[in-house]
């Protein structure tokens, strides 16, 4: 069954960094259901093979076209001409679609409980976070929830950017600042809504 998603306030409701939010009981917190996940035995074959060759900083030089292989064999979709430099972290290839011609830089972090597609001729900076989950804060047993990310084609993520989940980010723009649901009419440097923000797990 999906999970439910939380409204999340527009563009207009933005305030400072802190919000109030429900007395968290997190011995309630019920166990997250991931829609399309796989078993755990895949999971743990993905979280030695990720820490080897994407992960770390020596084994991680293995060639790019060997890793586009390795991400392909756990069910990811790629395209051609993959560049992903070492200590690169993907959480579940198996929710993951990458265009043509795209660039992976070092510390790029894809959280992804949820899926994410990423299009063609597309650079991704170093230290770019990824993340599909969070929790509503409106719940006092903090329930986790996900949403899919999309990047469209021709688009430059520069460092160190945040896309929370939900964000959707058009064809042909350069993002300057972190992106949140809500956000398709163009990026925003400062970012807003209140479950999108919440402590991603």
């Amino acid at each position: 069954m999906p999970i439910p998603v939380p409204p999340q306030p527009g563009p207009s409701s933005r305030q400072g960094p802190f919000r109030p939010i429900a007395t968290q009981d997190l011995s309630r917190f019920p166990r997250p259901v991931i829609a399309g996940n796989r078993s755990f035995g895949w999971r743990a074959a993905w979280y030695l093979v990720n820490a080897l060759f994407f992960q770390s900083s020596l084994f991680a030089l293995i060639p790019s076209r060997a890793k586009a292989a390795i991400l392909r064999g756990f069910g990811a979709k790629v395209g051609p001409g993959l560049v992903c430099k070492p200590r690169v972290t993907i959480k579940y290839p198996w929710l993951l679609e990458i265009g043509a011609h795209v660039w992976l830089g070092e510390r790029v972090w894809i959280d992804n409980p949820g899926p994410v597609r990423i299009g063609a001729h597309v650079c991704i900076s170093q230290g770019v976070r990824i993340v599909t989950g969070s929790h509503d804060w409106a719940r006092g047993d903090f329930r986790f929830f996900a949403r899919p990310i999309e990047i469209g084609d021709s688009v430059w993520i520069t460092a160190h950017r945040v896309l929370r989940p939900g964000a959707v980010v058009p064809p042909r723009v350069v993002v300057l600042g972190d992106v949140s649901a809500g956000d398709g009419r163009g990026p925003r440097a400062a970012s807003d809504g209140a479950s999108s923000e919440g402590g991603v797990r």
